[in-house]
């Protein structure tokens, strides 16, 4: 795939807990009781420190924390281990995605003089923005972006289309403009795909903690705040004779090989990328049956084989996972046995959601 020495990206999933429950997010049901299978933990500073040798720290180029399944924003250490990070390694570019409602205004100013660059994922106004981002608070996020921004830190909008705020993108983009936002992103999701029956859904159910429907997530009307990939899955289906038939098919193009990118989750388990990792707790699976644990269980001891908390992850990055399951998977034909589905439908040739959020 590629070696320990090439690494430049790293990102850290510093935690696996948020304060909010978006419904198309595998850290809860659909919006409601939170994962059953996922641990709630989080990395600390001195985990970061035996984590990441000095000399590989001083080799990166880049550091993001972003969650499959947490917020940095709520890791005790967060501003700690991104100023030592800072410390080692000067030039690197520094970043975090988060929805930013939380924590004080004095520590996001702080942030602002030392991570560069700040995601905020504000789906909507506020009156629309806790529709998927529930919980969120649309005042506390203003308030936490101003004073990121009042740091020096350069602020980025993400914005994710739905049909409930189609119709704000224009004021919203208006409003990061004037608050002095860096850049207004307009997100187009592929998350309307059922894994389960390899097909795009039409709606998402949002249920609440007792696993009761309260309403439906439905992608947005205007055809320009769509998912280009997922109007592709009609023409594939014909094409291949199903989703299945492609995937099993596709060429698989790994963006995170190229990239020279690496993953580290919150429990410290180290992976290509974080689309292999999220994996590991789909709710909707029995506990340990995902695809990934077949690989993973072919490991000398299983998961304790990724975990940088007892393995340098130089040893990890040049093991077996790495050079040998993963990369010769691709060449497979079958996504129920050895072709992982994950990378046929992240970085398949044809249908790549995730490339076309952006387009």
């Amino acid at each position: 795939m590629y070696q320990f020495s090439e690494i430049t990206t790293v990102h850290l999933e510093i935690t696996s807990k948020c304060n909010v429950s978006c419904p198309m997010c595998l850290r809860n049901i659909s919006g409601g009781a939170v994962n059953p299978q996922l641990p709630l933990v989080e990395l600390s500073l001195e985990d970061i420190k035996h984590l990441f040798p000095l000399s590989f720290l001083k080799q990166l180029k880049r550091l993001y924390m972003c969650g499959n399944y947490g917020d940095p924003m709520v890791a005790r250490d967060t501003l700690e281990i991104f100023q030592f990070i800072r410390e080692i390694q000067p030039s690197i570019h520094l970043s975090m995605f988060t929805n930013g409602s939380g924590r004080k205004t004095s520590w996001w100013k702080k942030l602002g003089a030392v991570v560069d660059q700040v995601h905020f994922a504000i789906d909507g106004l506020e009156d629309t923005l806790p529709i998927y981002r529930r919980q969120a608070n649309f005042k506390k996020i203003m308030e936490s972006a101003e004073s990121y921004i009042s740091g020096g830190g350069k602020a980025i909008w993400d914005y994710i289309v739905f049909r409930h705020n189609e119709h704000q993108v224009e004021e919203a983009g208006k409003l990061a403009e004037d608050m002095g936002f860096d850049q207004f992103v307009v997100k187009k999701t592929g998350r309307f795909f059922s894994n389960q029956k390899n097909q795009v859904k039409t709606s998402q159910q949002v249920l609440n903690k007792k696993g009761e429907v309260e309403y439906l997530l439905e992608p947005p009307e205007n055809a320009q705040y769509q998912n280009r990939s997922l109007q592709k899955e009609e023409q594939l289906s014909k094409e291949y004779g199903s989703i299945h038939n492609y995937l099993n098919q596709t060429e698989i193009q790994c963006r995170v090989s190229k990239e020279k990118n690496l993953y580290v989750s919150a429990e410290g388990f180290v992976f290509p990328c974080c689309w292999i990792a999220n994996q590991l707790y789909p709710w909707y699976f029995k506990k340990r049956s995902s695809q990934i644990w077949k690989f993973i269980d072919q490991l000398p001891e299983k998961e304790n084989s990724l975990n940088g908390k007892i393995h340098p992850i130089k040893k990890i990055v040049q093991g077996d996972f790495f050079q040998t399951l993963v990369p010769e998977s691709w060449s497979k034909k079958d996504i129920t046995k050895d072709k992982l589905r994950v990378c046929a439908k992240t970085c398949g040739k044809k249908f790549t959601s995730f490339d076309d959020q952006f387009k």
